[in-house]
């Protein structure tokens, strides 16, 4: 599929003069969305995931506490909190997708105005949805919620990737000439700091504000995340 100009996939090559909001030969504007609690309202989502897939495991009930720490973490650090490995871990990553994509469909929330931030933001840059969630959970997001028509470039965690090499590889290929990041916890504002790019953080999230202190601006709404992206692509 491809969208504004793109092909829509995890990795993808820029088609030559059908960049988003430029010119021909112009290099674009590239946007990093963290998924949940900066497109999705999955607080309540990830606290049944991961109280499911551990009563699934044979953990018996963990508590909300300790469900809610595991929604942001990678799945790498998730296991490694809890001692899953070998088998165990193989078995993880399945109950996980089969959980997920069952959430996503039967309980997932999008926040006001994420699709109008959206359709605002794709015809001026490149939109890239970065998530620690699944590859299965990514797209079954950009499907359910109807995000596939404003996302280029998606993926979900790659175990030894960091987010921010893949902003980096992102970078590289669409050759953008500035990148903004958009996240509701510290991990997000720490990768946009790696990858040499604007750090904007979302309060309406998981994360307080306290927490995403060190970004370049803070926002309260999706329309707010709007206004502060076109101000960065303008100045740019």
């Amino acid at each position: 599929m491809h969208v504004n100009g793109w092909m829509q996939a995890g990795m993808t090559i820029p088609v030559q003069g059908c960049m988003p909001g430029a010119g021909a030969g112009e290099r674009p504007v590239l946007i990093v969305l963290d998924l949940d609690g900066t497109l999705t309202d999955s607080a309540q989502l990830g606290r049944l995931l991961f109280k499911r897939v551990f009563s699934l495991l044979g953990f018996g009930e963990i508590s909300d506490s300790l469900a809610d720490s595991f929604n942001g973490p990678s799945a790498d650090e998730v296991c490694a909190r809890m001692g899953v490995t070998g088998d165990q871990r193989i078995l993880y990553d399945t109950l996980l997708d089969e959980v997920e994509v069952d959430l996503v469909r039967t309980i997932g929330v999008v926040y006001p105005g994420v699709h109008e931030m959206l359709e605002q933001l794709s015809s001026q840059a490149v939109l890239a949805i970065l998530t620690n969630g699944s590859q299965a959970y990514c797209k079954a997001c950009l499907s359910h919620y109807g995000f596939a028509p404003y996302i280029a470039l998606h993926t979900g965690f790659v175990s030894g990737v960091s987010k921010a090499e893949r902003i980096a590889m992102w970078e590289r290929e669409v050759h953008a000439r500035r990148v903004i990041c958009v996240g509701d916890r510290r991990t997000d504002i720490d990768n946009a700091r790696l990858a040499g790019a604007y750090a904007i953080g979302v309060t309406y999230g998981m994360g307080s504000a306290e927490e995403l202190q060190d970004a370049d601006c803070l926002c309260a709404s999706a329309k707010d995340v709007a206004q502060a992206c076109m101000r960065v692509i303008a100045a740019s």
